[in-house]
């Protein structure tokens, strides 16, 4: 599943540690060895832009920052060659996103913009075009969660849906009461009560039809809701501030923000502050509370739907580059988990081994046992020895030796230096 997985080395872990609480926004101090350390490899331009977009992306408000002042270093000290090689599109992308969503902080979004700015004059720089025209683009193919598409959103627009879950909830809670008085109809006959579910149900949406077509607010005392009111927007203020300081405490690259029980719990009590808020709204009719309701139920849906896309940003945004992203991701946080669990509950260590028969002495090499002889009756004969070269020599030079052969080599007539043609 990993077969092309993306390289981590020390490009990597320099930004790691340069994007670290232990910096300040703006030191610079690690610039020079970062440069360094990418210049040494090939891939060095695009391990650093990945790891820069990662802390954009996973990291809390100081980590973006860092990126942010670290990749404007690499910008102005890193060379032509880191230039031509750093600005790839997902890169790109997520800095559009960091400078012009309402979901990054406004510091970064603010440094954003300065640094745009000031990157605006390389627009003749050979590579650094793209990165020029950033201050005077949106992001191209970010998958925003909107309000239509926000099922958090879709699930808490019906402000009275949960009327039911409410009044058995209120039922719930008191205590038994023995006696005549505990019985909710004490006027309606006791056949009535055993005409099945078909029936209730059948009273309960009559019971809907008829609220829906009163509207509910000629019911409504606005003299009598006002400390309720006072009070609801006071909670929704609280309970919107109270999920975003838990979203921005969440370390999202060790944590899914889902897995994060104090934010589910904000998430939950802002789902229900919001219903309240709607209900309100749809019965005031006084412009006095109307705005306070209003505002009150945009900072809810702004801190729902910052829940919503944050904890499914690997599914939502659009600079995850392919699949396998989205997989090391997971993969990585089940092993720190893992990490996290054995560190907690240790497993107990063996017994420790004997080492009393141990020696220090190296160990002989084994040498090869002797292959054993075959049988005489398979054995081939043996090849009679080759006579040496300087014998066999020696031999054939006293064979041509002799005198009265005509053919030896010392019969030999010399003949003169022949002409260019022959006399036949």
């Amino acid at each position: 599943m990993f077969s092309q997985k993306k390289p981590y080395s020390a490009v990597t872990v320099n930004v790691e540690n340069l994007t670290s609480e232990g910096y300040n926004v703006d030191d610079l101090s690690g610039i020079p060895d970062l440069v360094e350390v990418i210049k040494l490899q090939a891939s060095g331009p695009s391990e650093a832009a990945r790891a820069i977009r990662k802390k954009l992306k996973y990291g809390n408000v100081h980590r973006q920052l860092r990126a942010l002042v670290i990749l404007d270093g690499l910008i102005q000290n890193a060379g032509s060659h880191f230039q031509r090689a750093f600005a790839d599109e997902p890169l790109l992308e997520r800095l559009r996103v960091c400078g012009t969503s309402g979901l990054s902080d406004p510091a970064v979004r603010s440094k954003c913009t300065e640094l745009f700015r000031e990157w605006s004059q390389y627009a003749a720089t050979p590579g650094l075009e793209r990165v020029a025209r950033l201050y005077k683009e949106l992001p191209k193919r970010k998958v925003a969660v909107t309000q239509e598409r926000s099922k958090v959103i879709r699930e808490t627009e019906n402000p009275f849906g949960d009327d039911e879950e409410e009044e058995a909830a209120e039922r719930a809670s008191r205590p038994p009461v023995a006696g005549p008085s505990s019985r909710p109809w004490p006027s309606q006959p006791a056949p009535a009560a055993k005409t099945g579910e078909g029936s209730l149900f059948d009273r309960k949406k009559k019971k809907k039809d008829k609220d829906k077509s009163q509207g509910k607010r000629g019911h409504f005392n606005l003299e009598a809701e006002k400390d309720k009111l006072k009070s609801i927007i006071a909670e929704s203020s609280i309970g919107s501030t109270n999920l975003k300081n838990s979203l921005q405490s969440i370390n999202r690259e060790h944590q899914r923000i889902s897995d994060n029980r104090e934010a589910v719990q904000h998430f939950e009590a802002c789902k229900q502050l919001r219903r309240r808020i709607l209900r309100y709204i749809h019965l005031v009719e006084s412009e006095q509370w109307l705005g306070s309701l209003l505002h009150a139920n945009d900072e809810l849906v702004h801190a729902l739907m910052s829940f919503e896309q944050l904890d499914q940003s690997i599914d939502a945004d659009s600079d995850s580059d392919d699949e396998l992203a989205q997989q090391a991701h997971i993969y990585r946080m089940a092993t720190l988990r893992t990490k996290d669990d054995q560190a907690a509950h240790p497993a107990p260590s063996p017994h420790a081994p004997d080492l009393a028969g141990l020696s220090l002495e190296p160990t002989p090499k084994a040498t090869a046992p002797p292959i054993p002889l075959a049988p005489n009756s398979l054995m081939a004969p043996a090849r009679p020895p080759r006579p040496p070269v300087s014998q066999f020599t020696a031999a054939k030079g006293d064979e041509d030796d002799d005198d009265d052969d005509p053919f030896s080599d010392d019969n030999v007539v010399r003949t003169p230096v022949e002409r260019e043609e022959l006399p036949w």
